[in-house]
């Protein structure tokens, strides 16, 4: 079996040395963030970065959590002064997906103001 696995690029060698390579990449996306102020939390996930990938079947997801942002379901979740979106489905909106209202710093209200053509603030 570990014959086979090597063969297919499944071996454990490969498998410690991709894991090592999205460790790294997750402290690397930290620094840098954190180099502009924003101090974040990655985490890379999917089949290759747990090593358990081979040629032409593999994912890779990617992870990263503000911890300035407040994301809610309710909106007695709110907190002042940071910024919070409210998760919401609506009909056309897939069953694992969501959509984040945008709601004020000042008051659990949605904002108003459109940028950009994408986001209301």
């Amino acid at each position: 079996m570990s014959i086979a696995l090597d063969d297919s690029g499944a071996g454990k060698e490969t498998v410690l040395e991709r894991r090592g390579t999205f460790l790294r990449r997750e402290k690397h996306e930290k620094i840098s963030w954190k180099q502009q102020g924003r101090y974040v939390k990655c985490l890379y996930f999917g089949s290759q970065s747990d090593g358990n990938t081979t040629p032409d079947h593999s994912e890779n997801d990617f992870l990263m959590s503000f911890n300035g942002v407040n994301i809610i379901t309710v909106c007695e979740d709110w907190r002042a002064g940071m910024e919070n979106y409210l998760m919401f489905h609506d009909d056309n909106t897939p069953p694992q997906q969501y959509l984040l209202q945008v709601i004020r710093r000042d008051t659990p209200e949605p904002a108003t103001s459109l940028i950009h053509d994408a986001l209301y603030w």
